[in-house]
Formats: structure tokens, sequence, C-alpha cells
């Protein structure tokens, strides 16, 4: 059965954006990683409050494929892992500041990542953002253990419906996550709005029906970074009614 989480936001003290979660209904919270460092004191934070909602999803910062870069993300993986996720999502865009670093480059870091989570039994999932298809299709080539994060917001961007059904057609064999959210569907960060289901102009239960149809039955994260606490509870209710 599919379960569905919700998102945080680790520039917030995780402790009442996961009671929020709970008290929501949600089944699990996706540990955010991406404004802060791999240290005991973040894994003590974390420890603190996964008995209030498990945490079984993880999503890495964006990455500068630099070899210091690797020896931080690895640290991600073993300071977080023993809260709970299982699976920790990743970009293929790079941060701001690595601009221009190659797509070999890129491919041979993440290969490196994803081998290293292999061998402690974890996943890594590649989020598209606004790749075309036929860079994320050969990634997925190149690394034939490392699986697919589909994000609905990012793939509606520039008003394209058809983007999200065709990105789930090239991944549904690698699909081990999904990002849930609503904009309106305008062009990169301007566009990204990440609202309450309904707020925004992606025909999400289409899409989120599809996902049924496909038999996918793995994690469905809601990253919802405005809305009040009922609008996410409805947006939760929303996405059980379409997945479920």
């Amino acid at each position: 059965m599919v379960r569905i989480g919700g998102s945080t936001y680790s520039k917030r003290p995780f402790e009442p954006q996961v009671r929020e979660l709970k008290e929501a209904g949600f089944d699990y919270w996706e540990f955010d990683l991406s404004w802060i460092e791999p240290t005991p004191k973040l894994q003590a934070e974390a420890t603190a409050v996964v008995g209030i909602l498990p945490a079984e999803t993880a999503h890495l910062p964006p990455p500068r494929f630099t070899k210091e870069d690797q020896a931080r993300f690895q640290k991600f993986l073993d300071i977080a892992a023993p809260v709970g996720p299982r699976i920790f999502n990743v970009h293929l865009m790079p941060a701001k500041s690595a601009a221009g670093v190659l797509l070999d480059v890129r491919t041979a870091w993440l290969a490196e990542l994803v081998d290293a989570a292999h061998s402690r039994g974890l996943t890594i999932t590649l989020e598209n953002v606004e790749e075309p298809l036929s860079i994320l299709a050969e990634v997925f080539t190149r690394i034939p253990r490392m699986k697919a994060c589909l994000d609905i917001g990012h793939a509606s961007l520039d008003g394209d419906n058809e983007r999200p059904l065709q990105l789930l057609s090239l991944i549904r064999d690698r699909l081990a996550l999904v990002h849930a959210h609503d904009n309106r569907q305008g062009h990169g960060e301007a566009g990204d709005l990440h609202l309450p289901l309904g707020k925004g102009t992606i025909r999400l239960e289409g899409i989120l029906r599809a996902l049924k149809e496909n038999g996918f039955d793995g994690h469905v994260t809601l990253e919802l970074f405005s809305g009040m606490k009922e609008e996410k509870a409805e947006s939760l209710r929303r996405a059980r009614v379409w997945l479920v």
C-alpha cells in the first residue's frame, strides 16, 4: 500500500513540523537535509522526534559533485539512516555554485553515491528538475542501481501537462518515490510554488490515479511549503482518495 508522508524544512526545528504532520494524519515525514550538516547533533535532534512519526525518506542537499561533497553525502547516509530513512533523494541539477559541471562528471559521482548507499542497504532516488527526458534516460541507463523520484510539480512547469505522464512512462520500472505538490505551472523557481493540492493548476488527480493504475506501491511525499495545517490535511485526504 502507498504510504503518504509530508516534507520538512531544515531551516526550522523539526519537532513542531513533525508534530503537525502527525496531527494531520500523515504516515511518515521526509527528513530534509538541504540546509544542514551531517553532525551527531543533527542525528540526536532527529532521533528525539522519530517517536512522534517515522522518518522514512530523506532529501539530500543540492550536490556540487566534488570529492569533498561525496564524503559529505556519504556521512549524511551514516548520520540519517539510523533515524529511519531507507530512501535518500538527490538532484541531477547541481548547486548554483557548481553550475556547468559536465554530465559525465555528475553521472560518475552519482554512481559512486549509489554504490555507497547500496553497500549500506539504502536506496538513492534521482529527482527530475528541468532536465530533458533524454538526459534522464541516459543517466538511468548508466546507473542501473539508481531508482527514480517523480516530482510532479517540477515536471509540470512551463504549463506542461503531458511531461509528468511521459516521465512516469520513462521511469516506471525504477520508481521508488514521488513528490507531489501543486503550482501555477509558471517558469522555473518562480512557478515552483509547492502549494497544497488544489491550490494551483496541475492536473494532479489524473497523475496520481495513473500511479495507482500502474501498480505503484511506494512512498509519496507531499512537499507543501505553504498552507495551514488544515490545508495540508485536506491535501492528504485528496491524495489518499486518488492513490489508495
